[in-house]
């Protein structure tokens, strides 16, 4: 506070900044906090209608107190500033709609003053409840969960939200309930028609105002302008307000009694609460629970993205949830932070302060104790216009302006909720959008190709450099190895396709039988019992054909689900399951070797050596430059980080290059074969060693120095250049390979 208080000769003043901070929020709040008030009035009226419209004047109370109590405390614990928040919009008309089926199920003959009690009670332990859910979510850290309720859900819910909205602005116009054909044909009525169509006109003043005027005064302005307008028109025709409250066209009148921000009805009026009522619609409590938390994540992120402020959604829905679990105590509705009503205070300039909701809760507060009597006056067709306008901006966005924003089977969810929320029912109709969601969801993933990419060995080989007479024989006879790299989570939507495709593979090689079929599942989520089957069938087409069945990169939650399918690989002589795709290939390929005889006498690096410079005498100049060493199985040639300035010519031995310095958490990346050359790319470049190299297979090899290397320039200028050149044709060739690789996998 001290930046904000200056000292001088005549005392203390406050300065400039918190002045002009002050007074904007001052003028948000006041302004937000009418607005505020205006929607609490419409609320209350929207829920006591029919048969509670005697007691609108309880509903006007626990909706305005709702506003001080959880609004100021979600004012004052929230990370979002400013933040204000009132009764839901969102929930208000499942909320109305479930009150209405509570008083439906109570005694005809019911004094109206245990129906208010009921239908007050049901409203306050829906917020306790709803307060109790929110806070359980929020400590469970689970706020990230509601993200994953699809958009079509989400819309078809604010559809049917709005349309609940909208037909209860007709209600509240014309006191008629609605629920029936008869009821609804009374609305031609002479009568009904002087009370809905001011209401719709009302409701078009709403809209067209509010699209072509922007400031944070107009809603109000215009609420105001449109009651005055009411009353002139009313008195034009010779009507005075007193005959229009004695018609019931006006909010009033209230009975007497005293106006409370604290009314514990689930206590105090205990014994007038008929609580088998309550308890005989669970599914509209849930739908309640449901959809605050999914309306309180919305509104979370469009207030962190609009402020620009960080915000942990867990902490926001404990903070919700201890306010409505306070407000359900206290005989309040469910209450959330408002994006509406928090924009709106933005908008008027108010700065990033509490004060704000303080201001707001308290304007509302200073109503209830002595301004309600001034609400009485409130005409219903305005009230009912500003209830239609707020469902009609619900549906014209979701079922109108959403058309263009999805695909059609999803914008036909939407309309399939909307359907059943009129003929069933509200969760009903939530539930069965999920279920048309999860149906959309499987056959849209069905179609989602899980086979990444299939290769045939003679198109995507293993990191194992092999002499050219091995890597010739693969080329030729590769075809025998089909590669199916797989993706993505394998269920029964696609893994029927795998099998299918089996069939495909098989009958477009009927000249070149497959023998080994190669599925690497690196990349693959997980499995559910039916993919895990189908991998069964495919092991038993194997056995019966003769091919075998080659499994990598199987994660441990994939091998307990085959196992527990019945799928005993380890029994199995026509599967192998390997650590990764490059030994599982590798296997593959030595087996492929392995039936044929290679003349080893081309692989040798001597016969390349004599191809490459034409004479033996050539050959064993060269050589002559060369150390010859004799390896053992486990000796390091190099270490990642050392300088190259060795090359290796495996002539009987084999080794492998590897990732890493630590022998345990070392990765292979390649392996070198008999007949091979590896670190070339370094001793050319005079780059350090990327990889370790550790010898395989014992035997012989040759090093070629950088000094030696430097000795055969000066002393044997041909014969280097006729090496060097072998050696780029070595490299382009190893390039050649990677690239026709990449354009067959990416193809």
């Amino acid at each position: 506070m001290k930046q904000y208080i200056n000292r001088n000769k005549a005392g203390f003043s406050l300065s400039p900044a918190f002045t002009e901070k002050l007074v904007s929020s001052l003028l948000a709040g006041l302004v937000s906090g009418l607005v505020a008030l205006i929607s609490c009035v419409s609320f209350a009226a929207l829920i006591f209608n029919g048969q509670l419209a005697d007691s609108v004047f309880v509903g006007i109370n626990a909706s305005v107190s709702t506003a001080v109590v959880a609004g100021s405390f979600i004012t004052m614990l929230s990370v979002c500033r400013p933040v204000l928040a009132l009764p839901d919009d969102d929930t208000v008309p499942i909320l109305a709609l479930m009150v209405t089926l509570v008083v439906a199920s109570l005694p005809a003959d019911l004094p109206a003053s245990d129906l208010a009690a009921t239908a007050l009670a049901s409203i306050a332990l829906v917020a306790l409840l709803t307060g109790l859910a929110l806070t359980a979510i929020g400590l469970l850290r689970l706020g990230g969960l509601v993200r994953y309720l699809p958009h079509s859900v989400m819309g078809g819910y604010f559809a049917g939200a709005g349309l609940l909205m909208t037909l209860g602005g007709f209600k509240v116009a014309t006191d008629l309930s609605l629920e029936s054909v008869v009821e609804v044909s009374l609305l031609l009525e002479y009568e009904s028609l002087m009370r809905w169509v001011p209401a719709c006109v009302a409701a078009l003043v709403f809209d067209q105002a509010l699209r072509r005027f922007s400031g944070a005064i107009v809603m109000p302005a215009i609420f105001i302008a449109l009651c005055l307008s009411f009353f002139a028109a009313a008195y034009g025709v010779g009507y005075t307000p007193s005959m229009l409250m004695a018609e019931g066209v006006l909010l009033g009148p209230f009975p007497e009694g005293e106006a409370k921000v604290i009314n514990p009805v689930l206590f105090t009026s205990a014994s007038d609460i008929h609580w088998n009522a309550l308890f005989m619609h669970p599914g509209s409590f849930l739908t309640i629970i449901m959809l605050s938390a999914v309306s309180l994540m919305l509104t979370v992120s469009g207030l962190s993205l609009l402020q620009q402020r960080g915000v942990d959604i867990n902490r926001e829905l404990r903070v919700s949830g201890w306010a409505n679990t306070l407000s359900g105590l206290t005989g309040g509705l469910t209450a959330l932070p408002s994006m509406a009503l928090s924009k709106l205070a933005m908008d008027v300039g108010a700065p990033p302060s509490r004060w704000v909701g303080i201001v707001a809760a308290a304007l509302c507060a200073a109503t209830l104790y002595g301004g309600l009597d001034v609400l009485a006056w409130l005409p219903k067709p305005v009230l009912a216009g500003l209830l239609i306008y707020l469902g009609w901006t619900f549906l014209q966005q979701w079922l109108l302006e959403s058309r263009s924003q999805m695909p059609s089977l999803e914008y036909g969810v939407i309309w399939i909720i909307v359907g059943v929320v009129v003929l069933v029912g509200f969760l009903e109709g939530v539930v069965v959008g999920l279920l048309c969601a999860v149906v959309l969801f499987v056959v849209n993933y069905s179609r989602i190709n899980v086979v990444r990419y299939s290769l045939t060995g003679a198109q995507l080989s293993s990191n194992v450099d092999r002499n050219q007479a091995e890597a010739a024989f693969l080329g030729e006879h590769g075809e025998q190895i089909l590669v199916a790299k797989l993706q993505g989570y394998l269920f029964f939507g696609t893994s029927a396709d795998l099998v299918a495709r089996l069939d495909k593979w098989r009958q477009a090689r009927e000249r070149k039988p497959l023998r080994f079929l190669l599925f690497d599942f690196n990349e693959v989520n997980d499995m559910d019992a039916s993919a895990a089957n189908s991998f069964t069938r495919i092991a038993q087409e194997a056995a019966k054909t003769g091919f075998v069945l080659v499994m990598t990169g199987l994660s441990d939650s994939m091998m307990g689900q085959l196992r527990s399918s019945g799928f005993d690989y380890e029994s199995m002589d026509c599967v192998e399951v390997m650590q990764d795709l490059d030994r599982g290939l590798e296997w593959c390929e030595e087996q492929v070797l392995s039936g044929q005889v290679v003349e080893q006498q081309e692989a040798s690096l001597l016969n390349q050596f004599y191809d490459a410079l034409g004479s033996w005498e050539n050959v064993e100049i060269l050589l002559s430059y060369f150390e010859q060493r004799r390896a053992v199985a486990g000796d390091i040639l190099a270490r990642e980080g050392e300088p190259s300035d060795e090359l290796f010519l495996l002539e009987t031995c084999s080794a492998s290059v590897y990732l890493g310095t630590d022998l345990e958490t070392m990765h292979r990346i390649r392996r070198a074969s008999s007949g091979t050359v590896f670190g070339e790319v370094g001793f050319y470049l005079g780059t350090p060693r990327t990889a370790s190299v550790i010898v395989d297979d014992g035997g012989e090899l040759y090093v070629f120095t950088r000094e030696e290397g430097e000795r055969l320039n000066r002393d044997h200028p041909h014969i280097a250049s006729q090496f060097h050149s072998f050696m780029l044709r070595l490299v382009t060739r190893r390039l050649q390979l990677t690239t026709s690789t990449l354009r067959v996998v990416l193809a």
